[in-house]
């Protein structure tokens, strides 16, 4: 049986170890930095990006590639007011969150296409079209 214990911002056991290991600290704010769930799926012609981003809005996320390096980053807000609301349990997180991912030569990144929907931040990373597989026709001799 659980016992279930009034929930306490500045005691909590639980997002101190578990974002100690996952994540850096913003110096600026010294609270951990989030590192949203995140999947690169590799096509024939592109690569997808897609990242889990419950609960923040589509201009609050900045996507940005310099030096073939793409960095997605943001601000997941505290949606809760701890003056009136008594929590005895939460695990969702809120603060800064950063992901980068260095980008090979072959993306085309001045075609990088973003959209949101649902919580889901999709990137579309297309290959240059030397990086493309190309067919070639076997002629008879």
């Amino acid at each position: 049986m659980v016992k279930l214990v009034r929930y306490n911002p500045a005691n909590n056991v639980w997002r101190t170890r578990y974002n100690d290991a996952l994540a850096h600290y913003n110096s600026d704010t010294a609270r951990p930095v989030l590192r949203p769930a995140m999947d690169v799926i590799e096509r024939e012609h592109e690569l997808e990006v897609r990242l889990n981003l419950p609960g923040i809005a589509a201009d609050e996320v900045n996507v940005e590639v310099e030096d073939h390096v793409l960095t997605i980053s943001g601000e997941i807000n505290n949606a809760i007011d701890e003056e009136t609301e008594r929590y005895t349990y939460r695990e969702r997180s809120y603060g800064a969150f950063q992901r980068s991912v260095r980008l090979g030569e072959t993306v085309d990144v001045e075609n990088i296409d973003a959209t949101y929907l649902d919580g889901v931040l999709a990137l579309t990373l297309p290959k240059l079209p030397e990086a493309q597989p190309r067919q070639i026709a076997v002629k008879k001799a």
